[in-house]
């Protein structure tokens, strides 16, 4: 009886993590250093491992000193689920609202700011926008690799 019962228990558990880890491979075009032009920020993502990538963003003042930092996790899956930590702070979560070749869209309209956030790559480059769940506020990073 127990022996069975433990199979039963692993079997559940990969199949849990069986479509996560299947899932995040749709985003790993996002992996990599990206910086903007003037250098004022940078965002960085893991390959996708066991279900998950993994980021941080760095934002800098004029003077080239760190002004703020985040942490964010994205947990595969269907919906893939976007976890922020400003400031080391959260998480506040975000849940894929759409995707597509190249783009993916996150959102949360109970979140005060942003709403919405969408990823979106072409060749070497990639964007960020945040949002209200509108569209208004709208603020963009274009990066390039660093």
């Amino acid at each position: 009886m127990k022996r069975s019962f433990v199979a039963l228990s692993l079997l559940a558990a990969s199949a849990m993590l069986a479509p996560a880890a299947h899932a995040d491979e749709g985003l790993k075009w996002m992996t990599g250093c990206w910086r903007t032009a003037d250098k004022s920020y940078k965002e960085v993502w893991s390959k996708p491992e066991s279900g998950f990538l993994f980021g941080y963003s760095l934002t800098y003042d004029e003077t080239g000193a760190l002004s703020f930092f985040e942490q964010a996790r994205i947990d595969g899956g269907a919906p893939a689920v976007f976890n922020a930590y400003p400031g080391g702070f959260g998480p506040s979560e975000f849940t894929e609202e759409s995707r597509a070749k190249n783009t993916v869209t996150f959102a949360n309209s109970a979140h005060d700011y942003p709403q919405r956030i969408v990823y979106m790559r072409k060749g070497s480059r990639m964007s960020a926008t945040i949002s209200l769940a509108n569209g208004a506020r709208a603020q963009t990073w274009d990066f390039k690799k660093c």
